[in-house]
């Protein structure tokens, strides 16, 4: 846990500072952070540099937050005060502006985060809403870090460009911010997460993205295939993307959830399927499959919804018994006296780049430009206008947190003859019909497990 600073005097200044406003730029990310923690109260610390305070978006220094001082915001009414050392205040809107080699750490109640660039804290319902302007390059080092826990550089690059793309893909200046910093879009954990191996993809790599038709991809991810990809259709509503194909995936056959078996009681999994859809669920079977095996229909027997899709039945049963009950929508399921028993094949949606399957062939001599054009058959690899603007990554002296798990044209003649010798591997012997039907996406979509 953090240890609190002892506060320290400071005087406060009134300065125009126009040139601080924040200004739009591709090169900047607005990231939703701690918001599944919904704090009332956070306290900010200067680090490696003082910090400017502004109110309301007035474009004016309030206060000068020096290294190593700290700064207390909390929601009182429909208002925030701050306290600071020789200065409380109510306001609106609270930012605080470090110097280019300074940061930010954010304390709450339970969580301790360091982040680099702009931090602005206002109101949200009865919490505050913590929106950190991140530099692209430092944004994308931690997602990296955050997401994809393997040391082989080719794989961890390919991560950092796909991280790269789904960040400028979401860019939406209508929005009060682009992203948020968990699984419901990429994992961000500031500059604690970030790694050696996680700066250095993301500099070789730097303003390199993913584009098809000069158009940013759809850069989706996940842990593990279990031997086959699936289609976006198969998965989310929508029509099929060209590059989003089901596929033949052996390389990820050393994923510990490449194969599975669960079980659940029989009894817990018709109460959530009820609870959630109506009437008195008695029992369940698969009526259809997709083209990658994965389930496309489950019936519910004496239900009020006669059928689901196999991504509701899956969010279902793994909302009320635990994310890995049900690790994807490959499984096959049978009643075992009072339990069902779950056989199952990868982790996570299927749709894109598996990181296990990433690894794997990181492992077995390709760079990350075969990686992805394995993945994502028919899409280039381009240059991002600002990569020549973009900073160096510096390392970050913090504490390094890793999770123990996981998550101009680059296609040359060479890299389709790869393409063509990695799509001849071995097909995925399953036998089911093809499935027409749109399957709802999750909201907000897109996850890496």
């Amino acid at each position: 846990m953090a240890r609190f600073f002892p506060f320290l005097v400071l005087a406060t200044i009134l300065l125009p500072v126009a040139a601080s406003q924040p200004q739009p730029s591709a090169s900047i990310v607005r990231v939703h952070v701690l918001g599944q923690e919904q704090p009332r109260s956070v306290v900010l610390r200067a680090v490696d540099g003082p910090a400017s305070v502004m109110l309301d978006r007035d474009g004016v220094v309030a206060a000068t937050l020096q290294p190593g001082e700290t700064a207390e915001v909390e929601r009182l009414h429909d208002r925030l005060r701050l306290t600071m050392p020789a200065l409380t205040i109510q306001a609106g809107v609270v930012e605080l502006i470090p110097n280019p080699d300074a940061h930010l750490t954010v304390r709450t109640r339970s969580q301790r985060r360091a982040y680099p660039g702009r931090l602005v804290v206002e109101g949200a319902g009865d919490a505050l809403r913590l929106v950190n302007h991140a530099p692209l390059p430092r944004y994308v080092a931690s997602v990296v870090a955050s997401e994809y826990p393997f040391p082989e550089p080719e794989g961890v690059k390919a991560q950092a460009v796909l991280a790269r793309t789904y960040a400028l893909r979401h860019l939406d200046p209508e929005a009060p911010f682009d992203l948020v910093d968990d699984t419901r879009a990429q994992v961000y954990r500031g500059l604690d997460a970030t790694t050696p191996v996680s700066r250095a993809a993301t500099q070789d790599t730097r303003g390199e993205v993913l584009t098809y038709r000069d158009e940013l991809a759809d850069a989706t991810y996940y842990s593990s295939s279990g031997g086959h990809t699936a289609g976006n259709e198969e998965v989310w509503n929508g029509r099929p993307v060209p590059y989003l194909r089901p596929r033949p995936d052996p390389y990820d056959a050393d994923a510990p959830d490449h194969r599975w078996t669960t079980t659940a009681a029989s009894a817990e999994v018709l109460r959530a399927l009820s609870r959630r859809f109506g009437g008195s669920v008695t029992g369940i079977d698969i009526t259809r499959r997709t083209a990658s095996g994965r389930v496309a229909r489950v019936r519910l027997h004496g239900g009020r919804t006669p059928t689901i899709s196999g991504a509701q039945f899956r969010s279902t049963i793994n909302a009320a018994l635990g994310i890995r009950t049900i690790r994807s929508t490959h499984f096959t399921v049978e009643r075992d006296g009072s339990r069902y028993l779950f056989h199952g094949r990868g982790f996570g949606h299927g749709v894109g780049m598996s990181q296990y399957g990433a690894r794997g062939l990181a492992r077995s001599g390709r760079s990350y430009r075969d990686i992805l054009a394995y993945y994502f058959e028919g899409t280039t690899l381009d240059v991002h206008d600002f990569v020549g603007v973009e900073p160096a990554l510096v390392e970050y002296a913090g504490p390094v947190r890793r999770r123990p798990t996981p998550r101009r044209e680059a296609r040359t003649s060479a890299v389709d003859a790869i393409v063509e010798q990695l799509s001849a591997a071995p097909t995925w012997s399953g036998t089911a019909e093809k499935d027409q039907e749109e399957v709802p996406a999750p909201q907000p979509r897109r996850r890496s497990w």
